[in-house]
């Protein structure tokens, strides 16, 4: 098997806690190196993997002759270090959001074409069981068509880290909606052609926003309807899913979870007549129709999250598809600007 020698900048809370673990214990990757400016963190590195530390991103370019650069560093560096990483010859996994603005992310698509590089951003909530499932409700049909899907998510939190403050690209819109957008527009379809966004400052101690209301309607029709609330003392559900013959809503917690469907077969519905005068008979406005709702029950432990590394390993290495390709990510940056100009 061949390995990826891997390196990764940015050692702060999603580098540390998610990427490292992850590309240590994958068998094709050999975790080499990592750059961060903190001396501290870096100590923590070489204690912890044996990794070769640098204070310096380009020194450990030069040096280490890597296969790939993970980036988990703030979005203002994301540019700059992934246009680096091409020069030096490694392909690029990237945090999201890929750029602090859709031109950034324009020069990096022309960089890694120009390089003959990868690049790919990191969109783990696609690999959820979450996700797995919704997209199973709406791949079986028994909804039929699909007219909106909604996602929420919802906590009260009072941000003073980096992520609250816009100089450095962060608030919620980059953050969760990143998430949010890239996760509807892939089951919905791409090419949202009208946006309407909303965005507040209320609970967070910066200057970015912590509440994001969005509504974008694709070319096909269906309306992606984006809460994320993080000024909220309540628990919105995370995933609506309405369609033409019913509708799917997640409830529950953890393990537990579970999507309720409600949904009819049109060969039940019973003959309904069509009045389209004024007066309506017997002065009466129900209809007085018996919809045959059928209920079921999925459950979202019956669905395997997908290891992402893995889908990277197969990408970066083997040459197959990226499980999540750039014209879906610009996409997502195109989106979120557009959201943007709405203020």
């Amino acid at each position: 098997m061949r390995k990826l020698r891997t390196g990764v900048v940015g050692l702060g809370r999603i580098g540390w806690r998610f990427h490292l673990p992850e590309i240590a214990k994958e068998e094709g990757f050999e975790l080499a190196a990592v750059a961060d400016p903190s001396n501290e963190r870096l100590a923590e590195a070489k204690a912890e993997y044996g990794v070769q530390a640098y204070a310096d991103y380009e020194a450990m370019l030069k040096k280490e002759r890597l296969d790939l650069v993970v980036i988990a560093s703030p979005t203002m560096f994301h540019t700059e270090q992934t246009i680096m990483a091409f020069q030096y010859g490694a392909d690029v996994l990237l945090e999201k959001p890929m750029a602090a603005t859709l031109p950034e992310a324009d020069r990096m698509i022309e960089a890694m074409h120009n390089h003959g590089r990868k690049l790919m951003v990191y969109q783990p909530h696609r690999t959820t069981a979450a996700y797995q499932a919704a997209k199973s409700i709406i791949d079986g049909g028994l909804l039929g068509p699909i007219y909106m899907l909604k996602k929420s998510i919802s906590r009260y939190t009072r941000r003073n880290d980096w992520q609250a403050f816009t100089k450095f690209g962060g608030g919620m819109l980059n953050n969760y909606g990143a998430h949010a957008i890239d996760e509807l527009i892939s089951l919905a379809g791409p090419n949202v052609k009208r946006i309407d966004a909303h965005l507040r400052k209320i609970a967070s101690l910066g200057d970015a926003d912590d509440v994001v209301k969005a509504v974008l309607e694709t070319e096909s029709g269906v309306v992606l309807d984006i809460d994320i609330n993080m000024a909220i003392a309540a628990h919105l559900p995370e995933w609506v899913i309405l369609g033409e013959r019913g509708t799917a809503i997640i409830e529950g917690v953890d393990d537990q979870q579970v999507f309720k469907l409600k949904y009819y077969l049109p060969e039940e519905l019973k003959e309904l007549a069509v009045h389209d005068g004024l007066a309506a008979p017997g002065r009466e406005y129900r209809n007085f129709d018996e919809i045959p709702w059928r209920q079921e029950v999925v459950r979202l432990a019956d669905f395997k999250p997908i290891p992402f590394y893995e889908k990277c390993y197969e990408h970066y290495a083997l040459n197959e598809p990226p499980f999540i390709p750039i014209e879906q990510t610009r996409e997502v940056m195109r989106v979120t600007a557009e959201c943007r100009k709405e203020q």
